[in-house]
């Protein structure tokens, strides 16, 4: 008797344990298979998901994730996330003064670092207003051989991009990073750069850790210079 009533205990506790180690998993299961969160998805063109252990890892060192219990109001905020997300930025080149060369240069060539930076304030549901996008570039370059100190691109090693300053839940993610060169004053003295990701904006929803994504472009520019040089 003794034996039958330990088994049933066990039986029991097991039974417990299963029930409560599935609760999450229910939980997700639920959120996702709403038919609310799936008009919601189709509505604005996004794919919501549960969130790994990494990307919640990310986002909180961002901001608290938000937390909605109500469809509506979830609703309202990835409306206004997609349409602050989806701002187009102007393309704007930065100038950037290289030292002049001098007689005494030995090495012809030369190898920086520089950050493309601009202030990219979110408003709205995500309130970032200290944003700040970022393009940080290894490149090489030269100056001609004829004499007139001018600098031009040779090469770009490295191109990545990134957001600081916030304070929401949410990540950029670089997918591509390309670079072509153009002519402002002379020959290759421009680089511009066309940076292709998206953002990923994290929640909770009845508890449960979701994100969506929404893709954007990013361009920018940098020319070179020396100073007191003009063009041609």
């Amino acid at each position: 008797m003794k034996i039958r009533k330990k088994n049933f205990l066990s039986f029991v506790l097991a039974t417990i344990i299963l029930s409560v180690s599935l609760q999450p998993v229910a939980a997700q299961t639920n959120v996702l298979d709403d038919s609310q969160l799936k008009e919601i998805a189709q509505k604005y063109e996004v794919e919501v998901f549960v969130l790994s252990d990494s990307e919640l890892e990310e986002l909180e060192k961002n901001g608290p994730l938000p937390s909605f219990n109500d469809f509506d109001e979830y609703e309202s905020f990835v409306a206004e996330s997609v349409s602050e997300l989806k701002k187009v930025d102007t393309v704007q080149k930065s100038v950037l003064e290289v030292p002049l060369k001098t007689d005494s240069t030995i090495t012809p060539m030369y190898q920086t670092s520089h950050t493309l930076n601009w202030w990219a304030p979110f408003a709205g549901v995500l309130g970032g207003v200290a944003a700040w996008k970022n393009i940080a570039i290894v490149y090489d370059y030269e100056f001609r051989t004829n004499g007139n100190s001018r600098p031009y691109f040779t090469g770009v090693s490295s191109i990545s991009s990134y957001l600081t300053g916030l304070q929401i839940a949410v990540t950029w993610n670089q997918t591509t990073g390309t670079k072509t060169y153009s002519n402002t004053c002379w020959e290759k003295d421009t680089a511009n750069f066309v940076i292709q990701g998206y953002y990923l904006i994290g929640a909770e929803m009845y508890g449960v850790p979701v994100g969506f994504k929404v893709n954007d472009t990013w361009n920018r520019s940098l020319q070179l210079q020396t100073s007191g040089l003009g063009c041609f």
